[in-house]
C-alpha cells in the first residue's frame, strides 16, 4: 500500500514538473514585445484606441495572438494574427492602413518576424465604400495608404 502511494506521488510530481517546464518554454517563445508612440487614434479588432504610448506583443503558445495595451493599462485589445513571414529588416515596426482619417493596425513586425491582423468589419466596410467611390471616378489602385511606425523592441 505504501509503495502504491509513493508511486502515485512520484507520478504526480513528474506531471506537475512537466507542466511547469512546458509553460516556461511557451512563455519564453511568446515574450516578444515592443513599445511604440502612436500619434493618432487607431482601430484594432473593431475597437478604437486613442493615441499614446503602447506595448505590443505576441501572446499564446504559438505567438498567434497579439496583445495591444497602453502603458497606463486603460486600453487593452487582443486579436488573433497570421504569420506575415520573416523580413530582412530587423527593426520593429507597426504597419497601418489609412482610409481617409481612420487608421487600422494591419501588421506588427518585431525584430524581423511579422504578424498580420485580419481586416475587421469596420475596415472592410471602409474599403468597400472607398472602392465604390474610386470606381465611380474611374480610378484604379489601392484605396488606402500604408503608414509605418518604427518601434522599440524588447
Amino acid at each position: 500500500m505504501k509503495r502504491q502511494i509513493a508511486k502515485g506521488l512520484t507520478m504526480l510530481m513528474l506531471v506537475v514538473g512537466l507542466a511547469f517546464a512546458s509553460a516556461a518554454v511557451a512563455n519564453g517563445q511568446s515574450g516578444r514585445q515592443m513599445t511604440a508612440r502612436i500619434p493618432f487614434e487607431f482601430v484594432v479588432a473593431d475597437k478604437t484606441l486613442p493615441s499614446g504610448q503602447y506595448q505590443v506583443g505576441n501572446t499564446g503558445i504559438g505567438g498567434d495572438a497579439l496583445a495591444v495595451r497602453d502603458v497606463d493599462g486603460k486600453n487593452n485589445v487582443m486579436h488573433l494574427t497570421n504569420n506575415a513571414g520573416i523580413g530582412n529588416d530587423m527593426r520593429s515596426k507597426l504597419v497601418f492602413h489609412r482610409y481617409g482619417s481612420t487608421y487600422f493596425l494591419s501588421q506588427v513586425w518585431i525584430a524581423g518576424n511579422g504578424r498580420e491582423l485580419t481586416k475587421s468589419k469596420q475596415e472592410r466596410a471602409a474599403e468597400r465604400e472607398l472602392k465604390s467611390i474610386a470606381a465611380y471616378r474611374g480610378e484604379t489602385g489601392p484605396v488606402y495608404e500604408v503608414v509605418e511606425l518604427i518601434a522599440t523592441g524588447r
